[in-house]
Parts: structure tokens; C-alpha cells; sequence
């Protein structure tokens, strides 16, 4: 019975961008004071929020502030790595031993079988010898993967705020470019904030290499007791 040592190759995902989802609002001209933050949601989308209208709840009155500083958006600090393997299947030789009365004829490739003599040996008319552990109990497990830190990767966003909760007017100060390294500071109009849409520009995913090439199997194969079976193809 032969069990293959290694479960599978580990890969690795992209170190995608992720789009902000808030902005800081400030009283003064030039984000000159800490500002209060700003966060936008929308209940019909997930994470990937690109080009979704997202509603500020509740809007905030245009006299809070002057300025806002925009997020930038975010590439990721890791990759997502393979999912974890299932142990290899086992190959071999395996017996399954049934009563007589059953009615198992030759013709369906069984044989007779029964237990050797005292001193092991079998005895005359049943030459053939077979010998198997009891059934195993497979506690083996596959090593999981994972990921090295990204390598390169850029992202750049575009920006709008709107002054209203359909982002189909008012964009207050038209669009920003912002890349993950741009904490962008923007005097605004005296308008409301009601809604932001945040779009990628640009998206070059960074790269990770798995920290092991393949993932290994761990545990053993626990057998049973060695059984003996000496057959005969004669059922007579």
C-alpha cells in the first residue's frame, strides 16, 4: 500500500486595490484641524464597490466644513493562498472478506479463502497466500499554504463627491485622482456631503510567491493487525 507524500502546489492570489469608502470632513480651509470622519455604505453592494453611488446616512450640513481630506485606496498587505488540500488517495491492494453462505461463485473473481494452520503455513489446495493489514485509520493532513509579503503593485482612484444621495448632480469640486500613497487635502463648496463614487483608474496587483512550493502531507496511515488468508480458486 503506497500513499503520495505531497497534497499539492501552492499558489498564490494578486494583492488586489481596495476602493475608500469614507472621507475626513474639517471645519477649516486646508484640512487645517483633525476633522471628523465620514464613512459611506450602500446595502446592495459587497467590498467591491466600484462605480457604486455611496450614501452618506445621516448627509452632513455644509457649515461642518470647509475642507476634506480624501483616503487613498488601499492594495493589499497580502495575497490569498490556495485552499487547503484534501490528503492524497492511497493506493494498493485491498481484500474484503464475506461469508460463503452469501452465495459468491467463481465467476464473480472471488476465491475461497481461510485461515492458515497453527504454524502459519497453508494448507494443501489452498496454495494462494495473501497477506493485509486490518483497515487502516487515515490521520493524515495536508501542510496549508500561505504567502510571502506582496512585491510591487500600484493603485489609483477617482474621487467624487456629491451634494446629493443619488450622485447624479452637484459634484462638489469635480473629480480627484488619488494613488495609495495620496492622503489628497481639497477645499469644497458650502454644499452638503450626500454621497461619494469611487472609481479605479488604475490597477497593477502586486505579487506573492508562496513561502513552500507545495503543500506536504503530515500524519500516518495507522494500520491494524496482519492477516493471513490462504485461497483457492476451487469453491467445490
Amino acid at each position: 500500500m503506497d500513499a503520495v507524500e505531497e497534497c499539492g502546489v501552492c499558489t498564490c492570489g494578486p494583492a488586489i486595490c481596495t476602493l475608500p469608502s469614507s472621507l475626513t470632513a474639517h471645519r477649516s480651509l486646508r484640512c487645517g484641524d483633525y476633522g471628523t470622519q465620514i464613512v459611506f455604505d450602500d446595502e446592495d453592494t459587497d467590498e467591491d464597490h466600484s462605480g457604486v453611488c455611496l450614501k452618506a446616512a445621516p448627509p452632513v450640513p455644509s457649515e461642518v466644513f470647509a475642507s476634506v481630506t480624501f483616503e487613498p485606496p488601499v492594495l493589499a498587505n497580502e495575497c490569498i493562498a490556495s485552499p487547503s488540500f484534501d490528503p492524497p488517495p492511497i493506493f494498493g491492494n485491498f481484500a474484503k472478506a464475506c461469508p460463503m453462505e452469501l452465495g459468491i461463485r467463481p465467476e464473480h473473481e472471488w476465491k475461497a479463502c481461510i485461515s492458515p494452520e497453527d504454524d502459519g503455513q497453508c494448507p494443501p489446495g489452498f496454495n494462494i497466500r495473501w497477506e493485509f493489514k486490518e483497515r487502516i485509520a487515515d490521520a493524515r493532513t495536508c501542510t496549508p499554504c500561505s504567502c510571502e509579503a506582496p512585491v510591487g503593485g500600484s493603485c489609483e482612484a477617482e474621487l467624487l463627491v456629491y451634494a446629493e444621495a443619488s450622485c447624479t448632480t452637484k459634484i462638489i469640486g469635480g473629480g480627484f485622482g488619488v494613488d495609495q500613497n495620496d492622503n489628497r487635502c481639497t477645499d469644497i463648496d458650502p454644499l452638503p456631503i450626500a454621497a461619494m463614487r469611487a472609481v479605479l483608474t488604475r490597477q497593477r496587483p502586486g505579487t506573492c510567491a508562496p513561502t513552500s512550493p507545495v503543500s506536504q502531507v503530515i500524519g500516518d496511515l495507522v494500520s491494524g493487525e496482519r492477516r493471513v488468508f490462504c485461497c483457492s480458486n476451487n469453491f467445490n
